[in-house]
């Protein structure tokens, strides 16, 4: 008996490791975007099992779409993008996709990000200290990673935020593949580059309408060059006391602080935010 009962054993073992080694082939044929995917994925649902038990926790989502022209766009985008928020006190967790709906470079998923943060009072200016991790893809060839940090001031009318960033540029699995690039020209890095933003508007931030303009270098998935920024002419309205619409109409340069400036592009954004 008890001789069937280790061949029974070792069947089961044997079948559980010819099945993991199967899943670990199966996984390896997997792109790095849909890898990179899943992760996030799974970051953001168990931070969601983890702050649902707490009843002070409130969730919120973000949605809106991008439609734009630029000198290498080739023609007109569009894009969509999906955020998801938790807050718990003090403490905000964010997670959000972005994808291409008409894009010349035939790429579905086109970035994704998670950052978390949390804020301070120090007598009535209210601040924010935020870490997050981005990947973004421009094309089947290229793909560009950004962690980092930042910190931001909100008053009445004014909102600063200033920040630093690690950015790597890097070759997609496929591109190596195909034009057999060397281990050591895969990748290139950026250290410490500078973040900003500066924001003034017209109402105060619980106001029921709001409208305001921004120089910044960043987006939800856009980190530009010191030198490459936006400007940025925004507007909302709170429908409900949960939800918000907003609309917004960004403007870049090729560089602001080359002997002339050009024009580079336009983005307008339409999109909703509902806190539940």
């Amino acid at each position: 008996m008890h001789i069937n009962a280790l061949n029974h054993l070792a069947r089961l073992l044997n079948f559980h490791s010819t099945t993991n080694s199967q899943t670990m082939k199966n996984l390896t044929k997997m792109n790095n975007g849909i890898l990179h995917l899943k992760l996030s994925g799974v970051l953001f649902i168990l931070f969601i099992t983890i702050t649902g038990m707490n009843v002070a926790a409130q969730p919120g989502l973000t949605f809106y779409t991008d439609a734009g022209k630029n000198t290498i766009s080739d023609g007109l985008f569009i894009r969509s993008a999906f955020l998801g928020n938790y807050w718990s006190g003090k403490n905000q967790l964010k997670a959000g996709l972005q994808t291409n709906l008409i894009n010349s470079n035939n790429i579905v998923l086109s970035g994704y990000c998670i950052n978390g943060s949390r804020d301070f009072k120090i007598k009535r200016t209210l601040l924010e200290v935020q870490g997050f991790w981005l990947w973004t893809a421009s094309s089947k060839i290229l793909q560009e990673t950004n962690y980092g940090i930042t910190v931001s001031m909100k008053q009445k009318h004014f909102e600063v935020l200033i920040g630093t960033n690690f950015r790597t540029y890097s070759f997609r699995k496929k591109a190596i593949e195909e034009y057999k690039i060397e281990k050591d020209a895969r990748k290139i890095h950026e250290n410490l580059n500078l973040m900003y933003s500066f924001s003034y508007n017209l109402k105060p931030s619980d106001y029921r309408w709001n409208a305001g303009l921004t120089l910044t270098n960043l987006d939800y998935f856009l980190i530009n060059q010191e030198t490459n920024p936006y400007l940025n002419l925004h507007g909302s309205y709170k429908v409900s006391s949960p939800v918000s619409l907003f609309a917004e109409a960004w403007y870049k340069n090729a560089g602001s602080l080359n002997m002339s400036t050009n024009y580079f592009g336009f983005v307008i954004r339409g999109g909703i935010k509902w806190n539940f």
